[in-house]
C-alpha cells in the first residue's frame, strides 16, 4: 500500500520571505507612537513582526529595521495574537535621509542605533 501525500499550504506571496530576528519599530508618520517589535521573516514586500502591543498598530504606519537604517511605508494585512503581517511600500535609507517626512523616523532611528 503507498502512502498519498497531501499538498503543502499554497504559498500566496509575490515575493518569498527570509527568515529573521530583527530587532525593529513600528511608527506612525510622525513617530507619535513607537511600538517595539521582532521582525520574523521579511520580503522585499512584505514582513511578519512580533509585538506585545499589536492593538495599538494603526493600519498605516513605518517598520522600522534598526540594525540597518532601513524604513519601509507599511499596512497591515493581518493580525493573530501578537503577530502582524505588513505589506510593505517604499524603502527609505535613513543613513542617507533627508526628506522632511522622514526626519521624526530617523531621530528614533539615530536614538535606537546610538549615532
Amino acid at each position: 500500500m503507498s502512502a498519498v501525500i497531501a499538498p503543502g499550504p499554497v504559498e500566496k506571496r509575490r515575493n518569498p520571505r527570509q527568515r529573521a530576528l530583527l530587532a525593529g519599530k513600528l511608527a506612525t508618520n510622525e513617530a507619535s507612537l513607537t511600538i517595539d517589535c521582532v521582525i520574523r521573516n521579511l520580503s522585499s514586500g512584505g514582513a511578519l513582526v512580533e509585538t506585545t502591543s499589536p492593538h495599538l498598530i494603526p493600519n498605516e504606519l513605518h517598520l522600522l529595521q534598526i540594525k540597518d537604517g532601513v524604513a519601509w511605508d507599511a499596512k497591515v494585512i493581518w493580525r493573530r495574537g501578537n503577530r502582524v503581517g505588513l505589506e510593505l511600500g517604499d524603502r527609505h535609507d535613513l543613513k542617507e535621509a533627508t526628506e522632511t517626512s522622514l526626519r521624526a523616523l530617523r531621530r528614533v532611528w539615530t536614538h535606537l542605533a546610538g549615532h
